[in-house]
This record gives C-alpha cells, sequence and structure tokens, in this order.
C-alpha cells in the first residue's frame, strides 16, 4: 500500500506594514532611478561636443543603448509597483478576502524579484558606463590642456 507523504513547505509572510514600506521603498528608489537617467542622458549629451575616438565613440554608444534598455524596463515596473500600493487596501481591511490576500501577497512577492533584479541589472549598468566614460576622460585630459595656460589674474587698481 502506497501512501502519499504530504510535503510541506515553510512560507515566510511579509506583514501588511513590511508590505507598506517596501513599496515606498521601491517607488523610491525607481523615482530616483528616474532622475538619474535624465542625469546620464545629459552626461552622454555632453560628450557629444568632443573630439572622440572612433573606440570611445562605441563605448558611449554602447552605454547609451543600455541605459535607453533600463529606460525602457522601469516605467512598466513603477506602474506595477503604483498598482500594488492602490490595491493594499485589501490587505488592510478588515474583511477576511483569503483568496484576494493570497493572490495580493503572490505578487507581491513576484514584485520583490522583479524590482531587485531591475535595480541590480541597473546598477550594473551605469557602474560599466561610469567606468568607460571615466576612462575617456582621463584619455582626454592627457591629450589636451585644461583652460589657457598663458590665462594670468591681473589686479584691479581702485581709482584715488
Amino acid at each position: 500500500m502506497n501512501t502519499k507523504v504530504p510535503k510541506y513547505t515553510y512560507t515566510e509572510w511579509f506583514t501588511k506594514e513590511e508590505m507598506h514600506e517596501n513599496l515606498k521603498t521601491w517607488f523610491s528608489q525607481l523615482s530616483f532611478v528616474k532622475d538619474e537617467h535624465r542625469f546620464l542622458n545629459n552626461l552622454i549629451q555632453s560628450f557629444a561636443i568632443k573630439t572622440l575616438r572612433k573606440q570611445e565613440f562605441e563605448k558611449i554608444k554602447e552605454f547609451k543603448k543600455a541605459l535607453v534598455e533600463t529606460q525602457k524596463m522601469l516605467n512598466p515596473i513603477i506602474k506595477q509597483v503604483q498598482k500594488q500600493m492602490n490595491q493594499l487596501e485589501i490587505m488592510i481591511d478588515k474583511v477576511d478576502e483569503l483568496e484576494k490576500e493570497k493572490t495580493y501577497t503572490k505578487l507581491h512577492k513576484k514584485l520583490l524579484s522583479n524590482v531587485n533584479k531591475y535595480l541590480l541589472n541597473y546598477s550594473s549598468v551605469k557602474e560599466k558606463g561610469f567606468m568607460n566614460l571615466s576612462s575617456i576622460l582621463k584619455k582626454e585630459q592627457g591629450r589636451f590642456f585644461i583652460g589657457n595656460p598663458e590665462y594670468k589674474l591681473s589686479k584691479i587698481q581702485e581709482e584715488k
């Protein structure tokens, strides 16, 4: 006689307060990333007026492409976080809706994974891009003088 042994799994549940804090933190981090995208795009644009070698141009182009990809992924994730924030009432209200609460918790865990993956990916793109941009700046400083070496400060004489 074969008896089936039930398999039990341990699932850690977030409290309502923890889920709310997670959502606020994610929204804040993703909003910061959105602002940072603007800054990085402006930084990349500043390289457009510099004379660059083909290899340096390719590095900047690669960074710009990776940045565009992360921008495309950002808005849907922000919308998911906002939607989850709006639906937090399911967990807070005093009504026992076990299926809805279970679904909400499941979505929250999935969102946790998606946000963390996105932030890790974005961080690596940004790190690689900054390394490329800084190496270009270092090479550029070696090639050109910064400022006018013949410029001298002169004192303005006061009228008596």
